[in-house]
């Protein structure tokens, strides 16, 4: 393991380009990470089944699973600015026209459902080309503080967004919260605008040809394909129990969007001090740092069975937090490192579909039982399979066998 000093690892901010883009995701990350309070409370507002609000995110995540795959070929085919502008313009509209609708008191299960699909499918478009990016952006020694770096300011508005969602949807209703998401991602796609990235050399093969090379860099290594079949599992149980069932639990106990929205700011405050392990500590066996950081995931689900108090479901989805953003760093400094840039977007597409593959039946799977069955069971069973679906892997010695790249000096950066 190394520890890295704080002021090197700020080095990285000279890059013009990182901090325009930086600066555009925090701007998108003020209205994204107060949608999910509004959007979960606008539809309890006119449907109060769990079932309602399963159609409706899983309506977002659908298309996901089709564009993701188009848009890893495209990441690397077409110029990355382009794809990520229109990636937040289209979010841009759909979120003001749900705004609209809930405002209007003409909002229902099926028109927000068809214009979250339209917002994922767009997520996905864009999500490879970002994922791509950095090396782009900054030098090849730095992909990690790079990474740390774009997450902390995102993660440090994350920690108000939510509760400041929440208490906007409680004062003057989720239309309000909406329409600044909205707002958000078109004023990032004129962010995004100015970054001045050439457009790789146009590619003579065909777009079938370019999926087969991909998929073949994907499925030649052991330890990333086995890492994305078991965040299929464990991304759809999360993603059930936490964003599905947290909202529903809390509507339950009568506690209000307010309250999900402090728990919601709890799990960012974890990801900001998850991001700022991932600037200092640098882990050899990153692979290993990678899966266990999976783990504490569990604890939000756990603390929502028992229906613990506030202060307990809080401190478990701090500690879920900041377990996750590690291993989000060390999972795309993994990939960065060790695929050549080529076939990066389409191998991060592929990584991408697997761990959303699951999650629309998911989402419908964990709505449907928990409203035949109720919550707790599901919430329980939920945590035990995500634990098991995580340690197997450390089975695997490819797993272990995988390294970080060693540290250049910074006057070897330099030239």
């Amino acid at each position: 393991m190394r520890r890295v000093a704080f002021r090197s690892s700020l080095s990285v901010m000279r890059h013009k380009p990182f901090r325009l883009f930086v600066l555009a995701r925090i701007i998108s990350m003020s209205g994204s990470a107060m949608a999910p309070v509004a959007l979960a409370f606008a539809v309890l507002g006119f449907d109060d089944r769990p079932n309602s609000l399963a159609i409706v995110l899983a309506g977002n995540t659908v298309p996901q699973l089709i564009m993701l795959l188009v848009g890893g070929v495209i990441a690397d085919r077409l110029s990355k600015r382009r794809v990520i502008v229109l990636g937040n313009l289209v979010p841009a509209l759909t979120q003001g026209a749900v705004a609209l609708l809930v405002a209007s008191g003409t909002a229902d299960v099926t028109r927000v459902a068809a214009f979250a699909a339209l917002a994922g499918g767009a997520s996905a478009l864009t999500q490879p080309a970002m994922n791509s990016l950095l090396p782009h952006l900054v030098a090849a020694g730095e992909i990690q503080e790079a990474n740390a770096l774009m997450r902390l300011p995102v993660n440090a508005v994350k920690i108000a967004a939510p509760a400041v969602g929440g208490l906007l949807v409680a004062l003057v209703g989720p239309q309000w919260t909406l329409a600044w998401d909205a707002a958000s991602f078109a004023i990032a796609a004129a962010l995004v605008s100015r970054l001045a990235i050439s457009a790789p050399e146009k590619s003579k093969s065909t777009v079938l040809r370019d999926f087969r090379e991909g998929w073949a860099e994907f499925s030649g290594r052991f330890w990333l394909w086995s890492y994305v079949l078991s965040g299929t599992v464990v991304v759809a149980l999360w993603l059930g129990g936490y964003q599905l069932l947290g909202p529903v639990v809390t509507h339950d106990r009568n506690l209000g969007a307010a309250m999900w929205g402090t728990v919601q700011a709890a799990f960012a405050v974890g990801l900001f001090g998850g991001g700022f392990i991932s600037l200092k500590w640098k882990p050899s066996r990153i692979m290993v740092v990678c899966i266990c950081a999976n783990l504490p995931l569990a604890f939000p689900l756990l603390a929502l069975a028992a229906r613990a108090p506030l202060v307990v479901l809080a401190s478990s989805a701090v500690l879920a937090g900041a377990a996750l953003d590690v291993a989000i760093v060390c999972w795309h400094t993994a990939m960065q490192e060790q695929l050549p840039s080529q076939v990066l977007g389409r191998v991060s597409s592929l990584s991408s579909t697997g761990e959303l593959m699951a999650v629309p039946l998911g989402y419908l799977a964990v709505g449907a039982a928990a409203t035949s069955l109720g919550p707790t069971s599901v919430l329980l069973a939920g945590a035990a399979v995500m634990t098991l679906a995580t340690l197997v892997l450390l089975l695997a010695p490819s797993v272990w066998a995988i390294r970080r790249r060693p540290v250049e000096a910074p006057d070897a950066v330099a030239a």
